[in-house]
């Protein structure tokens, strides 16, 4: 698959099949994370990949899913995340790591939807109580979680209708995520 191919593929998809996700699949994500671009190539971000049955649950209920269509949106049981990647900034190598945190995590999910695996960028969480559930040591902060699994769920991009942002669900529970026309958001000159 090709990396615009990827682009356009890729949704977030919050629910999953309970197949657990190959390890190697997993260290190719992170490897696609490490190479992203990085601010005077500091490098500031490191990773925890949880997969652990019994860790799942404690992550997940850390999480919170999909506002707009809530409750919804929130995977149930034999739906959940098989794999989280918990995004750490090393803060004693820089702060405010916001660009580099972006970069890589676009790169993990393009990543995965090559290999066929849907992900879903969480940046609502209890950061607090997952620091203790991950064991983050001390000068580490959480930026984002990915929930991740084999995907149960369709998800497409849709035309902007009104201005209206909000993604919502069909009657067959496939996500629209309405996308403004390319038309009114670029100029040439």
């Amino acid at each position: 698959m090709s990396a615009y191919t990827s682009i356009l593929n890729r949704r977030t998809i919050r629910k999953f099949t309970q197949q657990p996700i190959e390890q190697e699949k997993l260290v190719k994500m992170i490897n696609a994370a490490r190479l992203a671009p990085s601010g005077a190539n500091l490098q500031p971000l490191k990773y925890v990949v949880v997969t652990d049955k019994n860790l799942l649950e404690e992550v997940f209920r850390t999480t919170k899913w999909a506002a707009y269509i809530a409750p919804h949106g929130t995977p149930k049981e034999g739906e959940k995340p098989t794999a989280y990647i918990v995004v750490l900034v090393d803060t004693a190598v820089r702060k405010d790591a916001d660009n580099d945190a972006s970069a890589a995590i676009e790169n993990i999910l393009l990543t995965a939807e090559d290999d066929e695996i849907g992900t879903c960028w969480i940046g609502s969480v209890d950061r607090k109580t997952l620091a203790g559930i991950v064991r983050i040591p001390e000068g580490q902060e959480i930026h984002s979680v990915i929930a991740m699994g084999y995907k149960a769920q369709e998800s497409e991009a849709t035309e902007m209708e009104n201005g209206d942002v909000k993604y919502y669900m069909d009657e067959h529970g496939a996500i629209h995520v309405p996308k403004r026309k390319l038309s009114d958001i670029v100029r040439f000159l």
